[in-house]
């Protein structure tokens, strides 16, 4: 194999991260089955039944080294299981919170929030990993024992954001390191999981399943089966309204074998341990696969190999995943991009976009850094992705130092698409960018060293949690778009999540390995200037594409934004499906008249917050589900 055809195998096995750095084309024309390196889809059996395929990846990083550990850093008892009551006293002669914002404890989640899945009934529901005598540590640091004498931890709960109480919530079928996404009909959808701990009929192998869960019902449904394993799978809401499934692993992976001691960038990077028995370099647990499933009636497509994850292992799992305004679909996975269309039996290269430049390290699990798709506005939908953070170096380890750099890409067709690289006020891997109503995006979570990685709060493969806030303003000119806002004091390492709320405000929960119970809410500024807030007295519930929709308001005199930003939740960094796009009108003495979006990929159909905005200041949304068509139309979950 030459390095012009495997670029990243070489700038793995050499440690030229500037090779890495470099654009590369991916062949995107279907290959037979068991097509390795140059098909962007081929049918293929599972990779630990297919001894080519495992060659192939083993090829990709020479012959296995051997294991020397992972070195986690142990937290003390100080450290988790606080007082879900204990709200940190604010920091002393910090900056206002018109331009800060403010944090405050608001409840207790009940479970650890591993993963997060609001609903438009102002419920979200906090995945857990459940704890048992089977392992994964001590189930007493959960907070909801149900079986077992004690020794069971229940699997997930139902947070009620208006009254700040969780109810316990039961999912049979293991949802550790799923996918979920909202339907349009506001029901949740939850694919994949974990096949570890299990417990006889109350927690069952979920790594495969597809559920459905009813908020208003409070169930959750195994509906169907995927047709292989998937833990730590993507989802990405499609403009037909099909749902992408990707990547993954086939079974519980671990971070690096091969964890060496601490190194700089300077330094040539390690090589990641292939760790024949548990790691995500194992390539018996690789699953480089997409397949499609139409929400309608369940009904998918066969999994096909994946040349761009295939390529990025071993650093491919949780991949991010957007469809553009342009009608392909945006997937980063390792230092890899592309554009690509998918179709139930193959993937082409989206040319009017053309070649995407690497990332210079990956930004996969375990190494992760936050993303987002920027705000798309009319008429031209100029589409720009950002990544912010992640581990330093190409195979990091729990003593790698995080990055400082986020990375701006302009997808639009015709564009360059020259990486714009800026600098963040401090380090972070694992951290969570979230979009707000006024344009801009707030990032928060996350640690200065280390990796993602630990199962239970008992130990953690990061430190140095990064508690300050940050804001990405796009508009602002290159270099200066950073700035910071209030710190949190509270420390969100490996499995925090954090989400925007119809209240135009940020929830933060979760820290699995330090075991934290706190919900927190942040308030930005926005909020707190003094300016008067709008609020919407009459929106649609339900609409769809190229209407021209009424918005009545009151508190304000004029409106001067409107936006749809859709309602997603977060897991390991990865917001699923998260998009703002901005409406076109005119706004008059208590109405705006806007357009909604003209079609499908620039808004693909499901949940969304409308909000108004007046002089930066936005409304409480009011919830609207965008559909492909309102003759069979449903409208919001309320209750």
């Amino acid at each position: 194999m030459s390095c012009r055809n495997l670029l990243l195998i070489c700038a793995l096995s050499t440690g030229l991260l500037a090779a890495a750095a470099s654009s590369r084309k991916l062949h995107q024309s279907n290959g037979p089955a068991k097509t390795y390196g140059n098909a962007a889809s081929a049918t293929s059996a599972d990779l630990v039944n297919d001894p080519a395929g495992r060659a192939h990846l083993l090829a990709r990083l020479g012959n296995p080294v051997e294991y020397t550990g992972s070195y986690p850093l142990y937290v003390t008892a100080g450290q988790y299981n606080v007082d879900p009551s204990v709200n940190p006293t604010p920091v002393a002669n910090g900056p206002p919170a018109s331009e800060a914002g403010s944090w405050d404890v608001v409840g207790n989640s009940g479970a650890v929030a591993l993963q997060a899945l609001p609903f438009t009934n102002d419920q979200v529901l906090f995945i857990a990993r459940p704890l048992n005598q089977n392992g994964g540590g001590d189930a007493s640091l959960t907070n909801m024992l149900t079986v077992d004498n004690g020794t069971q931890s229940e699997t997930a709960a139902l947070y009620n954001m208006s009254s700040n109480t969780f109810t316990p919530f039961h999912i049979t079928e293991e949802a550790e390191a799923a996918g979920h996404i909202l339907l349009p009909d506001g029901r949740g959808l939850i694919v994949g999981g974990n096949n570890i701990n299990l417990n006889g009929a109350f927690l069952t192998a979920g790594a495969q399943a597809i559920r459905i869960v009813d908020p208003t019902n409070k169930t959750s449904t195994l509906v169907s089966s995927l047709d292989r394993t998937r833990v730590g799978v993507t989802l990405a809401t499609l403009g037909n309204g099909n749902i992408l499934i990707m990547g993954g692993n086939q079974q519980e992976v671990g971070a690096f074998a091969a964890d060496p001691s601490p190194t700089t960038t300077t330094h040539t990077p390690p090589t990641c341990s292939p760790n024949l028995g548990g790691s995500v370099a194992d390539p018996d647990y690789d699953n480089p696969s997409f397949s499609i499933l139409n929400p309608s009636d369940l009904s998918q497509s066969p999994s096909l190999t994946l040349a761009l994850l295939l390529e990025a292992w071993p650093v491919n799992s949780y991949p991010y995943v957007v469809q553009l305004p342009s009608g392909s679909v945006f997937v980063a996975a390792g230092a890899i991009m592309g554009a690509l269309f998918f179709t139930p039996d193959n993937a082409t290269n989206d040319d009017s976009i053309g070649d995407l430049p690497n990332l210079p390290v990956p930004i996969s699990y375990p190494q992760y850094g936050g993303f987002t798709l920027l705000p798309l506005e009319g008429p031209d939908y100029t589409t720009r992705v950002l990544f912010a953070g992640g581990a330093g170096e190409f195979c990091s380890g729990s003593n790698t130092s995080a990055s400082q750099s986020s990375y701006l890409v302009n997808l639009t067709p015709g564009a360059s698409h020259d990486l714009v690289t800026e600098t963040m006020a401090f380090p972070r891997v694992m951290g969570d960018l979230t979009l707000l109503p006024d344009g801009t995006a707030f990032l928060c979570n996350g640690a200065q060293i280390g990796i993602a990685g630990g199962a239970g709060p008992n130990h953690s493969l990061a430190d140095s949690g990064t508690t300050v806030g940050e804001i990405y303003n796009v508009s602002k000119p290159e270099g200066q778009r950073w700035s910071t806002v209030a710190d949190s004091q509270i420390q969100r390492l490996y499995h925090s999540v954090a989400f925007l709320t119809s209240n135009a405000d940020v929830l933060v929960a979760g820290s699995e390995t330090t075991g934290e119970h706190r919900v927190q809410i942040w308030t930005p500024g926005y909020l707190q200037n003094g300016q008067p807030r709008p609020t919407i007295t009459s929106a649609p519930s339900t609409i769809t594409y190229g209407q021209n929709i009424t918005v009545q308001y009151s508190g304000v005199s004029i409106i001067d934004r409107v936006v749809l930003v859709r309602v997603v939740g977060a897991t390991d960094s990865n917001h699923m499906d998260q998009r703002e796009v901005v409406l076109t009108g005119a706004s008059s003495a208590g109405s705006v008249l806007v357009d909604t979006p003209p079609n499908s990929n620039v808004a693909p159909p499901g949940q969304y917050y409308l909000f108004v905005l007046s002089n930066g200041v936005p409304s409480k949304a009011a919830y609207v589900s965008l559909q492909l068509s309102l003759s069979s139309s449903t409208g919001p979950i309320t209750s």
